[in-house]
């Protein structure tokens, strides 16, 4: 397993462009919503195993800056996974491999347009 982790890593220097660049941050941002959503089924099912002082405990937990700030990391995840996902279709079932760079560089500058969006939305609640 960690010898093809590395293989990933291997390939990224090898082919130093867009297409691996995104692939690698597919990768790692679909592993990233894996971990969220089972720490979120995790919290929401503590209410049903432990009872509602353990979910409120596990709320009144979450109610820091830290917390706060990694939603905004949260929803920068999933803005690139869905927009690069998007991506991935429109290249896979329109066979526009030519413009892949140019759309790259789109999804990115959306990812930022997102993260703007939500740091001003979610910044008045950490501070």
């Amino acid at each position: 397993m960690i010898k093809k982790i590395f293989s990933v890593f291997g390939e990224l220097m090898l082919n130093r462009n867009e297409g691996t660049v995104a692939f690698i941050l597919h990768r790692l941002s679909g592993l990233c919503l894996v971990g969220y959503i089972f720490l979120h089924l995790v919290v929401v099912g503590s209410e049903f195993i432990f009872g509602k002082g353990s979910f409120n405990w596990l709320m009144g937990t979450f109610e820091n800056p830290l917390i706060k700030a990694l939603e905004i990391c949260l929803i920068s995840v999933i803005a690139f996974h869905l927009i690069n996902g998007l991506r991935i279709i429109v290249v896979d079932f329109l066979n526009i491999t030519r413009t892949q760079r140019a759309m790259f560089w789109l999804v990115m500058l959306l990812c930022v347009a997102a993260v703007i969006t939500a740091t001003v939305i979610f910044l008045p609640k950490i501070i």
